[in-house]
């Protein structure tokens, strides 16, 4: 395998504490090249949106996604037409700053149908606005999801809504979690995962959504296969960025210079370790 180079590692703003330009800033200092963006981003300043997007300039960080579009598909009607309102508002933020990638998290309402067809065919919807707007959407299985957990089920969702503009997100924290295998990743075309995002988790039986939003850990810190995670990644011929996208109440206590770097050097050992094995 090929050296992986650092310009195709990216970051959440969500893993640090403290103001935008504190988090922007450490993240490019850190050497990663992109963010995944969050509309309390876009909107922390009392200048506005434009201030986000200045950072950006001054940074020259992209911004690899916009988190997130929840609880769209297989919703009733009158409750996706509402969604799709959302996802309008969402594509609105996006192209202020130049991003192109809208994450659309699986549905977690106990009121939405679990109907593969009916799923793929909102993904088909969602698709004709966002390449209406020169955008994408990367479908991502959480691992609480209703009645899309697996990331097996999210891609057969994906290929059935047939939709050039629908992918797939591919989260290490998400496939980990419920001891996926993984051999169905060699199964997604590489055109098709249009991000990765990796994360530990510690040894715990809390319950899951606990640990995901307070208890994630840098690449190598925790007890998930991740490098086997990744190795099966590349073999699909995977081209994109990989996203460290971590969540734990200590690390936002952190100055975000350290945590940045924390992030960076726990990355290059993964890749190292990834590209030796």
């Amino acid at each position: 395998m090929e050296p992986m180079s650092a310009r195709r590692f990216g970051c959440t703003t969500a893993t640090f504490g403290g103001k935008l330009p504190e988090k922007l800033r450490a993240m490019a200092a850190a050497g990663f090249a992109a963010a995944e963006f969050w509309p309390r981003d876009l909107f922390e300043h009392a200048d506005g949106p434009e201030t986000a997007v200045e950072l950006l300039r001054e940074t020259g960080l992209t911004v690899s996604a916009y988190q997130a579009l929840r609880n769209f598909e297989g919703m009733p009607p009158e409750a996706r037409a509402r969604k799709l309102d959302i996802a309008r508002q969402l594509m609105d933020q996006m192209a202020l700053l130049g991003a192109d990638l809208l994450v659309l998290c699986s549905n977690t309402a106990p009121e939405s149908s679990g109907d593969h067809g009916r799923i793929a065919a909102d993904l088909a919807v969602l698709g004709d606005l966002a390449r209406s707007r020169g955008m994408r959407v990367a479908y991502e299985a959480l691992c609480w999801g209703h009645s899309i957990r697996d990331y097996r089920d999210a891609w057969r969702v994906v290929k059935a809504a047939a939709h050039e503009n629908v992918g797939i997100m591919l989260d290490s924290f998400h496939v980990s979690a419920l001891g996926l295998p993984l051999d169905g990743i060699r199964e997604i075309p590489a055109d098709k995962i249009f991000l990765v995002e990796v994360a530990d988790l510690p040894g715990t039986k809390l319950d899951l959504v606990e640990v995901s939003r307070e208890y994630r850990l840098f690449p190598g810190e925790g007890v998930t296969p991740i490098a086997d995670f990744v190795r099966r990644v590349r073999e699909t011929g995977y081209a994109g960025q990989y996203s460290v996208e971590i969540f734990n109440a200590q690390y936002r206590a952190m100055a975000a210079g350290a945590v940045a770097e924390r992030a960076m050097r726990s990355m290059r050992a993964l890749f190292a370790e990834v590209e030796t094995g």
